[in-house]
């Protein structure tokens, strides 16, 4: 029967052999055990083929247990055989040496004050942040010196270590390990070594040891072997000096030092290279460098090699100040790009933002590119996106002070990448915009609302281009008021409004030949809308709801051809545009109205909360004809006079929570189909996906480009934890493939790939030219987990990509 001990001072001795304080007290709890394992059988399993073995299995939990409903799910476990699991702490801080509370037990206890104390027979010592277990410890009569013999097992840190015995010096906290085994639970990561020290309480050297975050086996795939490994606590990382990196059982590397993480936390280190091939870039070779230069600083340089161009330097900058905000800057420079004229190609990049307290906040946004081209040939991140026009800009915010207000001053500007493009084509600078809103009254019932836009504009900046282009202010003003009557079974909304708009030109536009004769304009509109709809439901073995919705609104016509525009748009067709009493997005015209908009939804729900059918249909009928237009060349334009639109149609079905199908289409007034898409999504429980979708869209002017084409993507495991993926984009009117992408992937405990092909056009791209060809690439990652970081660029490319990949990247292999 197992015995508990109180000694004095043979106890405080003996817990000061790992803990390094005293004993207060101790509370009876039942002791766990330990094997029986004899010395000699010990020392028969260090001589085996792999020693450590036994002590390794004891602790490994194996998938199928796990999904029994034995042990724990960690996240490390979803992509390995098994799982460390064990009764040890697996805190990442050393003990606090304030608590003294442990509890010791043993079968037999000898106390001698004139010679040697000794515990035998599952000697445990248990204490927060550490146990001790071992079949004898004997501690000297100075109290100095303390031995575990048999078995010896030490917890402490996460780090779990078994040997034959520990010397352990009382005084200095200082002991050695001979030959002995140990597992990092916290990292996935096990080992061995010729001899272990704690140099502290913190620190852990490991000598002549072998370090992998594989499943406990025979062989793993990798492995460390070092003359010797440091693990810190404190700083959270481990270093090895003499060190070779094996794969199996070859040697592939030697590192004379090397730095990696044990936990968590963000410190210096590599990153994983990366290393691929482009038709226009040639063999990439990437080795990302992390430094954590200070608690709220850091940087990631990252050198890259193009085989075809020469050597690119990228760097990402991330900061926190105390007083001012968060933010990041990043960039690359190329210099003399082989493959592009010689030229220097680089680009530059700010993110700034300061909540300067609960009611004001800032933020910077700064782009700078050299050419148009530059993310299609030297970013290999297949998420970024060529925008032609890099915005530049700085706001300020108020929000959450006066009840209801909210404000935004705002400098914007635009680096337009084609310097092809005509000043007329391209965007204005805004130098300032200032918007106000403000909501009073009560949102269900009587409710107020002010909006301005006041913005002025300018082009021909930093050009020596002539004036193409009117630069003025302009002021949009808002004041409505209404009545939100709304209840479980429907809504009426009635609403008064009065806009207006003002414009003034600047002197060089006023004194620009073109403009000689602009003056100020101002218009002012009224406008009523009414939206009403009821909610009919019924219960039963589905919920079934119908919702009939009718909308209408009126505003007089008033002429503004002479007003210029500065940055509005028609809007496009859908079914929450017919109630909307605005067609333009933006504020440089104001509607002319009389129309109704009728619709009715309908939904059935199972009993399992799955939406078997939604469907909606409207249509808008209008009683004038939409004279207000964009252009001043009213001639040439095409005035709206039909007095109806034709059909708007959603519709669709969760078939089972893993199938859904939708569909949606749009017709015009003389019976032509303006739009229609059809798309499918499976989502599997193993990690499978299956996506379809077939968009079409007819060429309106100044309303929208025509658009016809085909995407899909898939993903699917195939045996074990590996998986292709793929995703195709296809024009059908210019019978071209506007991306292919094919990839392969694997994950395992330890380490993962990833090796896909990729052939696409930069988003600026004119494939209807003869001489158009895609970019092609073929890409390649390979992690060591556990080693450093991961860059998976594939998984982030299919994030981008691929609806609800995500969901089923948690879920392979679980």
């Amino acid at each position: 029967m197992k015995r508990q001990f109180k000694f004095n001072p043979l106890a405080t001795a003996i817990l000061t052999l790992l803990c390094g304080h005293s004993v207060s007290s101790y509370a009876d709890s039942p002791s766990s055990g330990s094997s029986d394992t004899s010395n000699e059988q010990l020392n028969a399993a260090l001589q085996e083929q792999y020693p450590g073995q036994q002590f390794f299995q004891q602790y490994y939990v194996d998938k199928d247990t796990l999904e029994a409903g034995q042990g724990q799910d960690p996240i490390a476990s979803r992509w390995c055989q098994g799982v460390w699991a064990t009764p040890f702490p697996t805190t990442t801080k050393a003990p606090d040496a304030k608590d003294s509370t442990s509890v010791i037990t043993a079968d037999h206890a000898y106390y001698n004050p004139k010679g040697d104390s000794v515990l035998s027979g599952n000697v445990e010592i248990d204490q927060e942040g550490r146990l001790i277990r071992a079949n004898e410890m004997v501690i000297d009569q100075t109290q100095t010196f303390a031995k575990a013999k048999g078995n010896v097992q030490i917890a402490q840190g996460g780090l779990i270590t078994q040997s034959s015995q520990i010397d352990y010096n009382l005084k200095e906290q200082t002991g050695e390990l001979n030959k002995s085994f140990y597992i990092s639970e916290a990292t996935h990561a096990h080992g061995s070594a010729e001899k272990i020290k704690r140099t502290s309480p913190s620190t852990v050297v490991f000598e002549d040891a072998s370090y992998s975050t594989c499943p406990p086996e025979q062989k793993p795939t990798w492995k460390i072997q070092a003359k010797s490994i440091e693990l810190n606590q404190e700083t959270g990382r481990g270093t090895t000096r003499n060190t070779k990196f094996y794969v199996k059982d070859t040697p592939i590397l030697a590192i004379p030092y090397f730095n990696f993480p044990i936990d968590d936390r963000r410190t210096t280190g590599l990153l994983t290279p990366t290393f691929g091939f482009t038709n226009h870039g040639g063999f990439q070779l990437s080795t990302p460098v992390y430094l954590n230069l200070a608690p709220n600083y850091d940087l990631t340089f990252r050198p890259e090699i193009y085989s075809n161009r020469g050597l690119m330097l990228n760097g990402e900058f991330r900061y926190m100040t105390e007083n001012f905000g968060a933010g990041k800057v990043w960039g690359g420079y190329l210099p003399g790009d082989r493959d592009y004229n010689k030229e220097d190609r680089k680009d530059l990049h700010l993110n700034h933002f300061w909540k300067i307290n609960p009611q004001w906040s800032s933020s910077i946004d700064y782009n700078y590119v050299s050419d148009k081209d530059f993310f299609t040939d030297l970013n290999d991140n297949p998420n970024s996106k060529t925008d032609l026009n890099q915005r530049r800009a700085w706001e300020l915010n108020y929000a959450n002070g006066f009840p209801g207000l909210s404000a935004k001053l705002r400098v914007e500007n635009f680096q337009t990448l084609d310097k092809n493009i005509p000043m007329v084509d391209r965007p204005y600078a805004r130098l300032p915009q200032l918007f106000v809103n403000y909501v009073g009254g009560n949102p269900v019932g009587f409710e107020y609302e002010y909006n301005n836009d006041t913005a002025y504009f300018k082009k021909n900046i930093d050009t020596s281009e002539p004036l193409s282009q009117p630069s003025g202010v302009r002021f949009y003003n808002q004041f409505a008021t209404r009545y939100n009557f709304r209840n479980p079974w429907g809504f009426i909304v009635p609403e008064a409004s009065v806009r207006s708009i003002h414009t003034s030109y600047d002197q060089d536009t006023r004194d620009n030949g073109n403009y000689s004769n602009t003056k100020n304009n101002s218009v002012v509109v009224p406008q009523f809308t009414l939206d009403t709809g009821l909610t009919f439901e019924r219960e039963g073995k589905f919920l079934q709801t119908i919702s009939p919705r009718v909308f209408y609104a009126y505003s007089p016509y008033k002429n503004q051809d002479t007003n210029p525009n500065f940055d509005s748009t028609t809007a496009s067709i859908n079914y929450d545009q017919l109630f909307n009493p605005t067609r333009f997005y933006g504020h440089d015209r104001l509607d002319d109205n009389n129309f109704t908009s009728v619709g009715i939804s309908y939904s059935l729900v199972d009993p399992a909360g799955l939406e078997r059918l939604r469907a909606g249909v409207g249509q808008s009928f209008f009683f004038d004809d939409r004279r207000v237009i964009l252009t001043k060349d009213r001639d040439n334009a095409e005035i709206n006079t039909a007095r109806r639109t034709g059909p708007i149609v959603s519709l669709s079905s969760q078939l089972s929570k893993n199938v859904t199908v939708a569909a949606n289409s749009a017709w015009m007034s003389d019976g032509n189909n303006a739009q229609h898409d059809l798309q499918f999504y499976f989502t599997g429980n193993q990690g499978n996906l299956y996506n379809f979708g077939y968009f079409y869209r007819d060429y309106l002017p100044d309303r929208q480009a025509a658009y016809n084409q085909v995407v899909a993507s898939f993903v699917q495991p195939v045996k074990g934890n590996w998986r292709i993926m793929g995703h195709a984009q296809y024009d059908i009117d210019n019978h071209v493939a506007r991306e292919y992408l094919l990839g392969v992937n694997y994950e395992s405990c330890c380490w993962g790939i990833s090796v896909y092909g990729r052939s696409y056009f930069n988003d600026l791209d004119d494939v209807t030219l003869p001489d158009a060809k895609p970019k092609r690439a073929i890409m390649a990652e390979l992690t060591f987990k556990g080693l450093g970081g991961v860059n998976n660029k594939l998984s982030s490319l299919l994030n981008s990509r691929v609806l609800g990949y995500d969901k089923v990247n948690q879920s392979w292999t679980h």
